[in-house]
Order: C-alpha cells, then sequence, then structure tokens
C-alpha cells in the first residue's frame, strides 16, 4: 500500500510545511575557504528496532557510516538486471540535457551512468525499491523513505574514469535543497567489485563531519559535473587528514552484494583499465521528512531525473 505523492511545481512551497530545516549553519558550503565542522544530526535515527540488522550491526553502522550486506540479491535477478542494461547502446545516447537520463563519459560516447533507472519497468526498475532494500533504510532513517536518485554506474572496461572523493549530501544539500543527512544510497553490486575495475573507497568514520567545499558552481552546474565534478569536491588537505586518522576501505563484493553508505561518507572510485565492467545500482534514498527545499546554495535546482521533487512514490515503514 505504497502513497504516491505528486507536488505540482505551484504546490512545492505550500508542501514544505512541516519539512525538516537546518537548526544551524553546519552545513553551509561553496563559500571561499574550505573547512571542516562537526556533524550535527544523528546517523542512525531509530536504534530501537532490531530486524533486519541486529543491535551490533547498526552500531558499526553508525561508527563506519557504512555496511555490506552478503548476497542479498539472488544470482537470477542479477542477470536479469544485467540483460535489461544490454538493451542500451551508444545509439541512445544524447547531449547532457535537463530531459536526457544518460551521462557519457567526458568527451566519449561510451555511457557512463543512467539516471531515473527506478522508474522504469524492467528488472532494475523493480529491485531498486524492493521491499528487501527498503527495509534496511527504513530501519536506519527512522521514518518513511522515498527515492530521491537512482542510477546505474557502468565503469566500462577499458574506459572507465571514476569519480572525484566527495559526500553526496554536500551536493544533495547545495543544489538539491536537502535539509540534513537523514538520507543513504543502497547500492547493488551487479558485477565483481574488486580493486581493478574500480570498486567504491570510502574513508570509514568520515561521515562524522561535514567537510566544507569552495567555490560557487554558476548556472546548470550538473550537466558538466556528472561527468567530472569540480565544484562539491573537498580540500585535498582535508581528505588526506581523515584517511591518514581513519584509513581508506574498499567496497568490495560479488554480484548480488549490497552496499548501504550514509549520505554524508566519502567515497570516491578510480577508473576502470581492466577487461572487466564494473556496473552497481546505485539507489538513494531520502527521509518523508527531509524532502527537498530550494536548493541552499545554488542558482539553479538539478532536473527531476537528478532529484527528484514531483515523481516521488512513498515508503512507509511498517
Amino acid at each position: 500500500n505504497f502513497h504516491i505523492l505528486s507536488v505540482a511545481a505551484m504546490e512545492l512551497e505550500s508542501a514544505f510545511e512541516g519539512y525538516a530545516t537546518p537548526s544551524d549553519q553546519s552545513y553551509q558550503t561553496r563559500g571561499e575557504h574550505a573547512e571542516v565542522a562537526s556533524r550535527s544530526d544523528p546517523v542512525v535515527w531509530c536504534s530501537a528496532q532490531v530486524k533486519p540488522l541486529s543491535r551490533a550491526e547498526l552500531s558499526a553502522y553508525e561508527e563506519t557510516g557504512f555496511c555490506i550486506v552478503r548476497g542479498l540479491i539472488s544470482l537470477q535477478q542479477i542477470e536479469a538486471c544485467k540483460n535489461y542494461l544490454q538493451s542500451f547502446t551508444n545509439e541512445d545516447q544524447l547531449k547532457v540535457t535537463d530531459n536526457c537520463r544518460f551521462v557519457t563519459e567526458a568527451n566519449s560516447t561510451v555511457l557512463r551512468s543512467i539516471f531515473a533507472i527506478h522508474e522504469d519497468i524492467s528488472p532494475l526498475g523493480e529491485l531498486a525499491t524492493a521491499k528487501f532494500l527498503t527495509e534496511y533504510v527504513q530501519q536506519i532513517l527512522g521514518d518513511d523513505i522515498y527515492v530521491h536518485q537512482s542510477r546505474v554506474n557502468l565503469q566500462a572496461p577499458f574506459k572507465g574514469t571514476g569519480f572525484s572523493w566527495h559526500s553526496d549530501f554536500e551536493t544533495w544539500h547545495a543544489e538539491d535543497g536537502m535539509p540534513r543527512p537523514r538520507s543513504l544510497s543502497a547500492v547493488v553490486f551487479l558485477d565483481q567489485n574488486a580493486e581493478y575495475n574500480g570498486a567504491l573507497m570510502v574513508i570509514p568514520g568520515s561521515h562524522k563531519s561535514f567537510l566544507r567545499c569552495p567555490g560557487r558552481q554558476k548556472g546548470a552546474n550538473w550537466e558538466k559535473s556528472l561527468q567530472s565534478q569540480v565544484y562539491g569536491t573537498p580540500a585535498e588537505e582535508h581528505l588526506r587528514q581523515l584517511a591518514e586518522s581513519n584509513g581508506i576501505k574498499y567496497c568490495t563484493g560479488a554480484p548480488g552484494d549490497v552496499l548501504f553508505f550514509d549520505s554524508n561518507l566519502l567515497h570516491a572510485s578510480s577508473g576502470n583499465r581492466s577487461p572487466f565492467p564494473r556496473r552497481n545500482l546505485f539507489v538513494a534514498f531520502n527521509a518523508w521528512s527531509n524532502r527537498l527545499q530550494a536548493p541552499f546554495f545554488s542558482e539553479e535546482q538539478r532536473p527531476e531525473h537528478v532529484a527528484h521533487r514531483q515523481r516521488v512514490e512513498r515508503f512507509p515503514r511498517a
């Protein structure tokens, strides 16, 4: 019994009544200087629930900012998803615009990402919001949830260029108007994820700090940032300090494993120069009480297929 809310643009202002709003200046960013601030919000918002994650697993997630559930998705489902991806060819590619959900590698026709994948009537669309995924998210966020963003990142063999170090929440706050980091991503491994083909790297515990990123983007920054991010990238000295203190962890695993990670966790991936693909389904969930407002530090909001405001489906907690 999912509840569907479609918020028309003219209704957005009144619909924001009751939304969470930052009560302090912890999440200021895109200014003149790079700074490190302490996170002012919880990581686990409902510690009383003991399923599907145990208390010990919740505690570990709270401490590190991520966890990997092994073998959560059947190989049959994984194969169906990969077969569906074969239907996309370079002929589908268009210039990155506000109505094109396909993103290519910079200066290339090689497919990098496909957005709004959860809206497809397909094995991937079904998997993106399956109950055995959403129940983990609802437990951690302690709220009804919806899909803020979904995509498949392909990291094509020999051609995948990877992703710079960043916190998702920094961008979602600055450019999408997400008030608080009451959000997380579920990443379904469609292929073997290994160091050699660009597995995700994270800095454990980095989600407890908010790294304010320097520089203010102008116009439709997302047209370039989805290919290669410039604004919203932390200072190297701050990344170095956190990495030296906390280390760097590769999130490796087999097809069917699922990584859950906090929206403020610093992560990156190197390019894929191997002959093997590294395709992952990313589903970014947001708490229903944390829905998007006007961007906090951007002149323009990103399009619907990148940050959902109107086409949102509410998944209530059990």
